[in-house]
């Protein structure tokens, strides 16, 4: 049913995925001061808000932010269908886990390659959103979980 726990997290999953695409995922700081951030769509100049790169990088994260998303909202929907939902919320969990691996790569190799690895990384919230993610979905398919095991004692007792 949907008003069930695990549809909460992997609501709030989808809601955590979303949250990818608006939030930056590093600053790149010089003598303390801000020189650029790095988000979905590109890395930004802060002081001229001109896009220093639109980012080779910007592809994959947006396909891990499309998945991260996607995935929990279509496991909601399969409900009826304990077993398969739980092997997608487990999906949804590697693909985030997939992400913040991505992303820490990702966000070292735009520090390398536009500013020779001269600047200071602030990862910010935008980078730990999979991380909150990748809990959501691992309570979800705890709650999947339990709710198969409680069906099937239900069905020895008859």
């Amino acid at each position: 049913m949907i008003q069930r726990v695990q549809s909460i997290y992997l609501v709030l999953a989808v809601l955590a995925g979303a949250m990818t695409f608006f939030l930056p995922f590093a600053h790149f700081y010089a003598n303390d001061a801000k020189v650029a951030e790095y988000a979905m769509f590109g890395v930004f100049n802060v002081q001229s808000q001109v896009t220093e790169m639109a980012s080779p990088y910007g592809f994959p994260a947006w396909v891990f932010g499309a998945l991260s998303t996607i995935l929990p909202l279509i496991t909601i929907g399969l409900y009826k269908n304990r077993p398969v939902q739980m092997r997608i919320a487990r999906l949804a969990y590697l693909v985030n886990l997939g992400f913040i691996v991505y992303l820490f790569f990702a966000i070292d190799a735009i520090n390398d390659r536009l500013f020779d690895s001269g600047l200071e990384i602030l990862h910010h919230a935008g980078f730990y959103m999979p991380v909150i993610a990748i809990v959501f979905c691992f309570l979800a398919v705890r709650g999947i979980k339990a709710d198969e095991a409680l069906v099937k004692s239900l069905d020895r007792i008859r």
